[in-house]
């Protein structure tokens, strides 16, 4: 057996590999005494970073992660699921039989797209009619680089590679702005996170204040939760995380991002809803 069971980027450093091989094979001990035999979660093509969704939940179902096929198979274990790992905004190629293996573009522009299908309304605008306050951000993903202007643009002033979309306003009745931070999983959704941001840092990924919703009845109607889980079909997700807007004005929701290469539990959260959240998770991951 090759010492490395896992292709790590050639980018990282020798060490920072063996670290991370040393706590794989970690992994996979512990998964060989909680359940008989390993148990291992296929990735493919990218190495999650240590703070991606997907480990945390692998480690609190003590299951191991790889990114090689054949690496079950040495350690005399089983896949349990395979995942697409690629935090591209548009994919490689599609991966047939992994989760996620058909999300190929998760671009905003494809996101309103669909949007406009489930809902009958989007967020984008055009940038060289709409007229007042509008919001400049980048197609890719968690990017996190939005920033206000005034519209209409001439040509000129049109950037390639960014959206305009209205501004919502999420405001919450402490002047913080709230984003809902929405887990699917094969059409579940299991967990919400709110998320609060002061006005200063709204379009970054800086929180204010972290917490979990009791369920995500008390955030999100029936009909949402239904309308939620077809964009993320029509995107081709099975499991990602979807930054969602509720608008004070009009009282809608907007899906502004979907995220299938989430990190998570947000930082912030604390350690009894961290736990609570990855239960809830943990039993829409079990196949």
């Amino acid at each position: 057996m090759a010492f490395f069971s896992n292709d790590y980027p050639d980018r990282m450093p020798f060490l920072e590999r063996m670290g991370k091989e040393r706590r794989f094979r970690k992994a996979v001990k512990a998964s060989k005494q909680q359940h008989g035999q390993p148990r291992f979660v296929l990735v493919h093509p990218d190495w999650p970073s240590k703070r991606a969704s997907i480990m945390a939940y692998a480690d609190a179902l003590g299951w191991a992660v790889t990114n090689r096929p054949d690496t079950p198979a040495l350690f005399n274990g089983t896949t349990v699921l395979k995942l697409a790992f690629d935090d591209r905004t548009e994919k490689r190629q599609a991966q047939p039989g992994f989760w996620n293996g058909h999300c190929l573009d998760i671009s905003k522009s494809t996101l309103d797209r669909h949007h406009h299908d489930v809902f009958g309304y989007g967020v984008n605008v055009h940038p060289r009619t709409h007229s007042g306050p509008m919001l400049e951000k980048s197609e890719g993903n968690a990017v996190h680089d939005g920033r206000e202007i005034e519209g209409p643009l001439a040509a000129a002033e049109v950037q390639p590679g960014k959206v305009y979309q209205r501004i919502i306003d999420n405001r919450t009745e402490s002047g913080l702005f709230e984003d809902l931070r929405v887990v699917v999983i094969n059409g579940q959704v299991p967990v919400v996170y709110r998320k609060r941001k002061s006005g200063e840092v709204r379009y970054t990924n800086e929180t204010v204040e972290v917490d979990l919703a009791a369920s995500p009845k008390t955030v999100l109607s029936e009909e949402e939760m239904v309308q939620i889980a077809s964009i993320s079909t029509k995107m081709r997700a099975d499991f990602a995380e979807l930054d969602i807007l509720r608008d004070r004005q009009d009282g809608r929701i907007y899906c502004v991002d979907l995220n299938p290469t989430p990190y998570g539990p947000p930082a912030g959260l604390s350690k009894g809803q961290k736990a609570q959240a990855t239960m809830l998770i943990q039993h829409a991951l079990i196949p």
